[in-house]
């Protein structure tokens, strides 16, 4: 039984988080210091496995069953606040100390290294896993390995590395350096298709038990890409598009331009600015952000602010109360996409009746450790105020509009990229990572070219404003009830 109400946004106006910088900054303390517990269960003990998060008891909000699948791209987000954590970061130690993050780190790379040992096959790379005290393959994924999901994990690998030889822990930091050079030997042999000269969305792995393993393309795989090539480059895909070209070893002569010529934002003139065009536009498709050191580079930066700006116009001109994007469906056990942007997307937009906490990520992180007002807070701030979207265990996953359904679960990755941007992410970390081997440079000319090729024609257009939320979502649900009788207690 919680003995307090833990809905601590009802403690906060709209108006202070923007004209207060020290109550902005108390209600960030008190956000991260409600996700605290959350993120100590979030992962099994003794494996440092992370899972995909709990099931909530619709009545209470407390956490009830473990829901045991997990990917690489879940890890990465737990070993980003690890590294913050490492690094002292004000933020991450609130939720984790230095030195139960080194713990944690060693645990999964046990795991990590446990998994190999067992299916040398899968060179290094991790597929959608079952964790628990050990690390096996998800039923569908058994033989499969995930482009998106690994290109996303790689990074926090070498950025743990250096994190963890730059705090002393120097043997753990040798271990994550073997693990990666396998990584690095690995990368082109698997996600490279050498005749059609492209990168892998997906590997299937013929034999799983053995390091002499022949990989192919998985074709025509439902929700799947075959390539991370044209837009599905652009987003998330594009980290181990830029990981297998800075870092694979083997890669033919050429091949490194050839892969990068296949891929292209395409530029999008919204009212609110210029923009690229988004799959749907949802807020995911900007996670990239929060690991490589892109807004280092002024044409990103600016894209950047540009896309957060239409976001928070774009949700205000239609009344919703919060940014719609991928999640679990409020009020049914599924998975929705189609969330995002009107008008900036490639493909239709289906479920912007709902909103999803994790959506404010973007947002909060181009604020983040600015002075000033603070519109992101603004808007994760009227998310809370939902029915149902504060609990014993931190903020909800996601909501609809109306107020009437939210979603009964818990994930890693409905909470922590709120957390991670509201660090700064590890962009400045990885930045550090590449000019220490040399790759920075590299890095910016690979990026900025890319950048050119789409919006050097044009100067890129800027609104300056960003839009703060005008409605508020109807309190249809009712408290969990546990709140109920202790809000009644003396």
């Amino acid at each position: 039984m919680i003995t307090t109400d833990p809905r601590f946004a009802r403690s906060y106006r709209p108006g202070e988080l923007l004209e207060n910088p020290g109550r902005a900054a108390e209600f960030v303390r008190d956000y991260v210091d409600h996700e605290a517990d959350y993120f100590q269960a979030a992962r099994d003990p003794d494996s440092g496995l992370t899972y995909d998060g709990f099931d909530l008891d619709p009545r209470s909000g407390e956490l009830t069953d473990v829901r045991f699948w997990s990917a690489p791209s879940k890890e990465c987000l737990d070993m980003g606040i690890l590294i913050k954590a490492l690094k002292g970061d004000e933020l991450a130690t609130r939720l984790v100390s230095a030195e139960q993050a080194a713990r944690i780190l060693s645990q999964k790379l046990d795991s990590y290294e446990a998994f190999q040992r067992q299916q040398p096959g899968y060179g290094g790379f991790l597929p959608w896993f079952y964790g628990g005290t050990s690390l096996h393959p998800a039923p569908d994924w058994k033989g499969d390995a995930p482009g998106m999901d690994n290109g996303e994990w790689v990074w926090t690998m070498l950025v743990a590395e250096k994190a963890l030889k730059d705090s002393g822990h120097n043997e753990l930091a040798q271990r994550y350096a073997n693990y990666n050079q396998r990584l690095q030997e690995n990368v082109v042999k698997m996600f490279f298709d050498p005749e059609a000269r492209k990168v892998r969305g997906d590997v299937h792995i013929a034999d799983p038990w053995s390091a002499g393993t022949t990989y192919h393309t998985n074709h025509g795989v439902p929700g799947r890409a075959d390539y991370l090539s044209g837009e599905h480059g652009v987003h998330e895909g594009m980290m181990l598009v830029l990981y297998l070209t800075l870092f694979g070893q083997g890669l033919p002569e050429g091949a490194a331009e050839r892969i990068w010529d296949g891929i292209a934002m395409k530029r999008v003139e919204h009212p609110a600015g210029t923009t690229w065009e988004g799959f749907w536009a949802s807020a995911h498709e900007s996670w990239a952000y929060l690991f490589l050191p892109l807004r280092d580079m002024e044409g990103y930066r600016k894209l950047f602010r540009v896309r957060e700006q239409i976001r928070t116009q774009n949700a205000e001109q239609r009344d919703y109360p919060g940014f719609a994007t991928s999640a679990n469906e409020p009020g049914r056990d599924s998975y929705i996409d189609g969330a995002g942007i009107e008008n900036i997307a490639s493909q239709p937009i289906r479920n912007n009746h709902t909103y999803a906490l994790y959506g404010a990520f973007p947002l909060l992180l181009e604020f983040a450790g600015k002075t000033g007002p603070n519109p992101g807070l603004v808007w994760l701030h009227n998310m809370l105020l939902g029915p149902q979207m504060q609990g014993p265990a931190g903020g909800g996953e996601a909501g609809t509009n109306d107020g009437r359904m939210a979603s009964h679960v818990k994930t890693v990755d409905g909470t922590f990229p709120n957390l991670l941007a509201l660090m700064g992410g590890i962009e400045r970390e990885t930045a550090e990572m590449l000019r220490e081997r040399g790759l920075y440079e590299r890095f910016r000319a690979i990026m900025q070219a890319e950048l050119d090729e789409t919006f050097a024609a044009a100067p890129l257009r800027e609104s300056g404003a960003y839009a703060l939320p005008d409605v508020l979502i109807p309190q249809v649900l009712p408290p969990y009830e546990d709140w109920m009788v202790c809000s009644s207690s003396p």
